[in-house]
């Protein structure tokens, strides 16, 4: 493989492991705009607004020629991540970053024993069942029920079952103080079709339609972000809910996303 002269870890400016309250500080002495996700924009002042904001991001793509699953795009994929260093920003603190990312087909394996052993019941098949990411607001058990109850019940007047919640595990020792402030808890809400699956903890087989199930899935998302983030508290936040594809970001840089996440994202080797 071509060396593309990545800058290792190593290399990276030194940053303490602990973020000082003069940091966190100051990333609140700039007054917040409520309306925004979290609070994470700046209010409009002086010339500012942040309606202004834009996205600039770099894509890129690896696939198996034939199609086949292979850990080893997950591992190519973290150069090509590094690749794209130049088309993000850094932060002042030179741990935040504006994001990165890596999308990659659904770790059946690994979720199907994650399911057994977390939620007590099996999964059915890859493409039977969809997971997603939603943020909610960190430390806050009682707001985390209601809000997961609103969601299951949108989903059972959709024809849709939510066979439970995986509480996803996170390692913010290397976040920067603007990351760590709004740090979300991060919970995988697993969805099957009623129809398809039953009411037990093992799927019963039922019919099942694909493009019914996609289309449920995307009228859920819809729905739950309007509602969850519109009409409870603007922390909610539902990402990629889907029966194929399985998406993880983070608030660093791009060289950093693998350092933390890679033992985290080994464990699907098994698909």
């Amino acid at each position: 493989m071509a060396d593309f002269g990545f800058r290792s870890q190593s290399e990276l400016p030194l940053v303490s492991d602990h973020v000082s309250e003069e940091q966190i500080a100051g990333f609140h002495a700039v007054e917040r705009d409520p309306t925004s996700w979290a609070g994470s924009l700046p209010a409009n002042q002086g010339l500012y607004l942040n309606e202004n904001e834009k996205d600039s991001c770099g894509v890129g793509f690896i696939c198996h020629i034939k199609g086949e699953h292979s850990h080893k795009i997950v591992s190519d994929a973290r150069q090509l991540l590094c690749a794209m260093t130049h088309r993000g920003a850094v932060g002042a603190d030179s741990r935040d970053g504006d994001g990165a990312g890596v999308m990659t087909a659904i770790p059946h394996h690994f979720f199907k024993r994650e399911a057994e052993r977390d939620l007590n019941c099996t999964l059915p098949e890859p493409g039977e069942y969809a997971v997603g990411d939603v943020f909610f607001k960190a430390n806050d058990p009682v707001q985390l029920q209601a809000h997961q109850a609103v969601f299951t019940k949108l989903a059972a007047d959709l024809g849709l079952r939510v066979l439970g919640w995986r509480e996803v595990p996170t390692d913010g020792t290397i976040l920067g103080p603007a990351a760590r402030s709004k740090e979300p808890a991060i919970h995988q809400p697993f969805v099957v079709l009623q129809s398809h699956y039953g009411d037990g903890n093992v799927s019963q087989g039922g019919t099942f339609d694909a493009k019914h199930f996609e289309r449920q899935l995307y009228v859920l998302r819809k729905h739950a972000t309007h509602s969850m983030f519109v009409f409870l508290i603007p922390w909610k936040c539902l990402d990629k809910l889907n029966a194929l594809a399985s998406v993880r970001k983070v608030l660093l840089q791009k060289v950093s996303m693998f350092a933390r996440c890679r033992p985290k994202i080994l464990c699907t080797r098994a698909n």
